[in-house]
């Protein structure tokens, strides 16, 4: 016979048990998440569009802004140097993770050839953004770049959590390893150095998602830099991690913002979960015409822009990962097309390189060493060659497993 009351051990084993028979586990999963998930100060809408991180201004803008905006905004986004002897040159790089060795060995081979520019605008997203510092100091930070993403350091990365750490918590990887990786590498000599050609009129700009709003935050790192404020590193260092928070895989990052004399946290995770590449806002791309700026652009992608042929298990985990793939190759390859087509519009000259061969990966380990110094040996090659593209792959150039 049962006893009159449930023992407190049995209550939740008991409950589940109960859920998962009416199909209610999800839910029963997403309400326990919940209950261990960090406690968020509420704002409104209101404050967001008043926030601003304290003690800077005019340090960031949204990447949709609208255009009545672009006045005011254009000496954040656009370089301001003298180009008069010679043309602007423009680097956008895009997001990719583990690929994005293949953009690090882009640039250093492109600096063994001899003819790399120093950029007067740097655009980064996710392991892009990783890139930008070191691609927008130039060649000398080669050897930094080249260990950002082919060092030993890079395998901590694949240090999973337990299951329910990532089931429960905020991502299957623990944050400390990135944010390790990336102070180890961008130091107070690093932020000088951004400092210096921030004052000299380049840009270096990171995007990240602002998961509140559901919009890209484009950052004026170069600004950041110059701002003297005591905090500026541990900042640059906060956008870095947050454009390379991968969802679900790395935890987001929490940014403190003063609005409308409140004070709270707004989140920020990678800018790819948006848009896998940035150059310039989306009202300027559609209205530059007349501007007489023609720059040298150059794209970067750190992935493959392909379709590419494999058939598929019909599983629900590998038709949500095909999916997905489908969906971020198809995104990113529009951006690129919207970039060429915008330099069509305005006269300026454009280049890409993107991962156009299949490159084996342990599709288990996430930053995949083999893989990574594979993209690394290709982007190299390419950049000490100079083989650019014109524009993305058409649906006829397949790559196959």
């Amino acid at each position: 016979m049962r006893t009159k009351g449930t023992r407190a051990e049995k209550a939740v084993p008991t409950a589940a048990a109960a859920a998962a028979r009416r199909g209610m586990l999800p839910t029963l999963l997403a309400f326990l998440a919940r209950l261990i998930a960090p406690s968020r100060t509420p704002y409104s809408l209101a404050d967001l569009l008043q926030a601003e991180v304290p003690g800077y201004e005019n340090i960031r803008f949204y990447a949709d802004m609208p255009q009545a905006d672009l006045r005011a905004k254009r000496p954040q986004f656009l370089p301001r140097v003298d180009a008069s002897d010679s043309r602007e040159s423009w680097l956008a790089l895009s997001s990719g993770g583990a690929g994005g060795a293949f953009g690090a060995g882009v640039l250093t081979g492109w600096s063994e050839r001899g003819d790399r520019p120093l950029f007067d605008l740097v655009t980064g997203v996710s392991a892009g953004a990783l890139i930008a510092p070191f691609a927008f100091i130039g060649s000398q930070a080669d050897r930094e770049l080249a260990s950002l993403f082919t060092g030993a350091s890079v395998a901590q990365l694949n240090h999973s959590q337990s299951l329910l750490s990532g089931v429960f918590g905020q991502g299957a990887i623990p944050a400390k390893p990135l944010r390790a990786l990336i102070d180890a590498h961008v130091d107070a000599d690093l932020v000088q150095r951004i400092a210096a050609r921030y004052r000299a009129g380049a840009r270096l700009l990171v995007v990240t998602t602002n998961l509140d709003a559901q919009r890209n935050v484009v950052w004026d790192i170069g600004a950041i830099a110059c701002s003297q404020r005591p905090n500026r590193l541990q900042l640059i260092g906060d956008v870095l991690e947050a454009s390379a928070s991968l969802p679900a895989i790395f935890p987001p990052i929490r940014i403190a913002v003063n609005g409308n004399d409140k004070v709270f946290d707004e989140l920020h995770a990678d800018g790819g979960t948006i848009r896998q590449l940035y150059l310039l806002p989306d009202a300027y791309l559609n209205s530059a015409a007349s501007d007489e700026m023609r720059p040298d652009i150059y794209c970067i992608v750190n992935s493959e822009l392909a379709p590419r042929f494999s058939v598929i298990p019909q599983q629900s985990i590998e038709i949500a990962e095909r999916a997905l793939s489908s969906l971020e190759k198809s995104g990113a390859a529009r951006s690129v097309a919207e970039l060429a087509a915008f330099a069509r519009l305005t006269k300026a000259t454009f280049r890409l390189a993107f991962i156009d061969r299949s490159i084996p990966t342990n599709r288990r380990v996430p930053f995949d060493p083999g893989f990574m110094l594979r993209a690394y040996a290709l982007g190299q090659s390419k950049g000490r060659a100079g083989a650019w593209a014109f524009g993305p792959p058409v649906g006829t150039d397949l790559l196959e497993d």
